[in-house]
Parts: C-alpha cells; structure tokens; sequence
C-alpha cells in the first residue's frame, strides 16, 4: 500500500506514519529509530511521491524543519491552474484533454492528498497554509466520481482522510447560504444550507440536457456543489499495459446447448518492468448467466491467483503479479434464465495501484 513505488524509504515512511497515526509518539523506539533511518535519506529522496510521504510522516512526527524543507521543494513542483494546486509523478504540466470530464491518475491524487495531510498535520498550521490548502482541496474535489470516491480504493482512503482533516480545521457552526440552479429553458431549483442541514445531500434532476446551468450561492458558509452526468461508451480495446483476448466455447453453438458456457480470459503484462504490480481481473457475467458452482474459486490454485470474490455483476481476480508471458484464466457459467437479444459481458484488466493502466474485452455467445 505504497502508490505502486518501491524501495525502502517510502514502505519505511508509510509504516512509521501508520504507527504515529496509531497514537505512538516520536520519542517511542521503533518510531524514533525509524525516523533516524529516514532523514539521512531525505537529500536523496528524488520521487515527488516519496517526498510527499516524507512530509507527513515528519510532520506526524512534529518535525516541523524537516516537514517544511520537504513542503518548499514541493512548493517548486506544485501544478497550479484555475486557482487549483496538484502534484503528479510524472509531469509538472497541467495536463491537455479534448475531454471535458475529470480524468484522475490514482498515484497523483494519492500523492497530493498527502501533502494536504503534511501541510495540515504540521504543529502549527498559519492562514497561508489554509490558504494554500484550499487550492489543493480546489482539485481534489474535481478529481471525485460521482459516489464521491476516487479512481481506486487506495487514493480513495488517503483523499478522504485528508478532505475530512480539511474540514475539521475549517468547520464553523456561523452562517447559512441559498444555492439557486437555472437553466435558459426555465429550470430553476433553490436549496437551502443551514446548520441544521448542512450535511444532508441535496439533490434534483436536471431535465434539460444538453444543456446550460447557472449556478449562483448567497450567503457566509461554505457549500460544495456537483453536477454528475452517466453515460455509456464503447470499451476501449487498445492498451499499452496488457494484452487482453477472451474467447467462449462452444463458438457455434444451437438454442438447445446454450446451459452451458466456459469462458477463457486469456492475459498477459505488456509494460516496461520484467513484471506488472498487483493485477485485477474483473468479468462481468452475460445476462440470464451465473458461475457454475465453484467456477472462480478454483481458480485460486493458480500460482499468481491472491484471491477472489464474487461481485454483484460477475467475479474479480486478485493476481499477485502478471508476467510477459501469457496467462489463462478459465470461468464455467450456467444459463438461469433465456434472454434474447443477449448483450456482450465485459473483461477488465487493470493495475490496482495504477487504474487507467488497463485493458478490456468484450464477449458473448454465438447461436443460431
């Protein structure tokens, strides 16, 4: 649980944070030998993740030089744009995209969450820092999806931690505000925020899309707002990490022998390492189909099969590591229910530190 990076010093600053968050104190043993360990290595200390998890864990520790030094040369590597400040491991440009829609890296908000953490677990924090905060939380906020989580488990726990210490420090019971949403067609639609409301979701459906909204907030209290769109869109079948292929048997089949389906997922790593981080395998079932007892379990005896588990839609495969050469992976699935017009099932492979590193495939069965 480390973003994906590897060596010493960051699993040793992760560790020794997660005793101080446990209520050890510096000047315990094991967190004062292990901070004797990490600040020799802070001048080498070169990856902006790694330095972001320096900072907090020095600023855990009440080491305020040490957390300042760490937070000045991030100062110098902060992506600052329409009033937003982030940190990414590999550019210290604000990224272009013809999409409109937020499209996070895990590692990025992983590793700016913890400098929000670093700046605002400091032994004095000053308005500047709040200020400076505000801009990180700018982003933040903007790299949510729709349920309020962020692209994997793993970005999501530090984010929100490091969100919920923001609003600790800037909670206030003063003030309430009106938010008035209209559209030129003449939606319009008023919500109230007061103390008494104010951590009550509010919401209404927009009726006109496309569309043009304007957003307008009266009042002296913070409010955060959100518009959420869904919508469906072809997988993508083109990726630089893995190699993806599916295949169903029987290929040619009749109504009468439809009970029954094997599917075989067919994967291997294409990256740069020698092997990928920990792999996901997540297939989605085919309509009116379920796993044939057993199927997916036994696939635990596979030498890089972690675990699995079933999902609400299908089965997800935890794998220690993918290598260069091909993996099969093998699913039974039983037919409960006919259905007509039957729609593909879904294949998605990804890193679980890295979730747009990924790979998808369709499949379906073929009867006549």
């Amino acid at each position: 649980m480390k973003g994906g990076i590897d060596g010493e010093v960051p699993l040793a600053a992760y560790i020794t944070a997660a005793y101080l968050e446990a209520g050890e104190t510096p000047e315990s043993p094991v967190v004062r030998r292990a901070l004797g360990c990490l600040a020799p290595a802070l001048p080498k200390a070169a990856s902006t993740y790694t330095q972001a998890l320096l900072a907090y864990t020095f600023a855990l520790a009440k080491d305020s030089q040490r957390a300042q030094e760490l937070l000045d040369v991030l100062e110098r590597k902060a992506i600052r744009a329409d009033g937003q400040i982030h940190w990414s491991q590999t550019s210290s440009k604000p990224r272009t995209s013809t999409s409109p829609w937020s499209q996070p890296v895990s590692v990025d908000v992983e590793l700016t969450a913890y400098i929000l953490l670093a700046l605002l677990s400091k032994p004095n924090v000053t308005e500047s820092d709040l200020t400076t905060a505000s801009g990180i939380v700018a982003w933040l906020t903007r790299q949510q999806n729709a349920y309020g989580g962020f692209a994997s488990t793993q970005d999501t726990v530090v984010a929100l931690q490091a969100l919920a210490k923001y609003a600790a420090l800037t909670y206030s019971t003063q003030g309430d505000a009106e938010v008035r949403v209209r559209s030129h067609g003449g939606f319009g639609k008023k919500f109230q925020v007061s103390y008494r409301n104010r951590l009550l979701v509010q919401e209404a459906a927009l009726t006109e899309v496309p569309g043009k909204f304007l957003v307008q907030a009266h009042g002296s209290c913070c409010v955060f707002t959100r518009m959420v769109l869904r919508y469906n869109t072809p997988s993508p079948q083109d990726s630089t990490s893995f190699v993806l292929q599916v295949k169903t048997e029987p290929v040619n089949c009749t109504k009468d022998n439809t009970l029954s389906v094997t599917v075989h997922v067919d994967v291997r790593y294409n990256g740069k390492k020698s092997t990928s981080n920990m792999v996901i395998l997540e297939v989605s079932l085919l309509t009116g189909f379920t796993l044939a007892p057993g199927s997916g379990m036994s696939l635990q005896h596979g030498h890089s099969v972690r675990r699995t588990e079933k999902t609400q839609g299908g089965v997800a495969i935890y794998l220690d590591k993918l290598s260069h050469i091909s993996d099969t992976y093998v699913l039974h699935l039983e037919q409960e229910i006919e259905v007509t017009n039957l729609k593909p099932g879904h294949v998605r492979v990804y890193d679980y530190y890295n979730p747009e590193e990924q790979a998808l495939a369709d499949y379906n069965v073929f009867c006549v």
